[in-house]
């Protein structure tokens, strides 16, 4: 574990849950694409067996070896959880993240999150499948999702330059993510992959190729240039 000099604010804030609740929170908020990761997988064995500040040290393990950078709240719960069970090098050791954050990236990363820097201008993100639940959530709201549930069709809602198509299907709706192109619009077909609603079911790939042909079809009838990418 590599320490940084020693952070001013040695003094995390007091932990609002007790030990337990706070690091499966945080375990929860994990990326998916850290789940296969050995440290990811000690910290669930050890928070199953209360070893908790094992799991504090796997936690910390799985951003300093991957390299990535943890989001700031991430590291401040981190730190309230060691000084919570009196584990001062952890403490500082998380709060001085925070300060490699700041002077590294230079903006914050949303808890959730994280960040890979690839170059000085190039970034990558990975990001809880609970934070896309919640923001898919507030798009259907957004967007009455569920109204369109009542009439098979295709819907295209756009926010800015971004946008989705709906499609429903006999009460079931799917969807496809999309932005405005040079050229019309680019259609993210590769992560269409469920029905969403009423309840989240896997596409057959036989539904998946009739959607495609239904998107094809209403986009004659509607003189939109769309791209797949798949």
């Amino acid at each position: 574990m590599k320490l940084f000099g020693i952070f001013k604010n040695t003094d995390p804030k007091p932990l609002k849950r007790n030990p337990k609740e706070e690091l499966r929170y945080l375990i929860d908020y994990i990326p998916d694409f850290y789940k296969n990761q050995r440290q990811y997988k000690n910290a669930i064995e050890f928070l199953d067996h209360h070893e908790f500040s094992l799991v504090l040290e796997s936690l910390i393990e799985l951003a300093d070896e991957t390299g990535h950078y943890f989001s700031e709240e991430f590291w401040e719960r981190i730190a309230a959880s060691a000084k919570a069970m009196n584990l001062v090098e952890l403490a500082v050791y998380s709060l001085n993240q925070i300060e490699r954050n700041q002077q590294e990236l230079k903006w914050k990363t949303p808890f959730g999150w994280t960040t890979v820097k690839i170059d000085e201008t190039h970034f990558q993100h990975y990001i809880s499948e609970k934070i896309k639940e919640r923001q898919v959530a507030e798009r259907h709201k957004k967007d009455n999702a569920y109204d369109l549930l009542k009439k098979d069709g295709i819907y295209l809602k756009m926010h800015g330059r971004a946008g989705t198509l709906y499609i429903v299907d006999h009460r079931r709706l799917a969807e496809v993510e999309l932005e405005l192109g040079m050229h019309g619009l680019i259609l993210y077909f590769i992560n269409t992959m469920h029905w969403l609603l009423p309840l989240k079911q896997p596409l057959t790939a036989e539904e998946k190729q009739n959607i495609r042909s239904a998107i094809n079809s209403w986009a004659l009838r509607t003189k939109n240039a769309v791209e797949f990418e798949d």
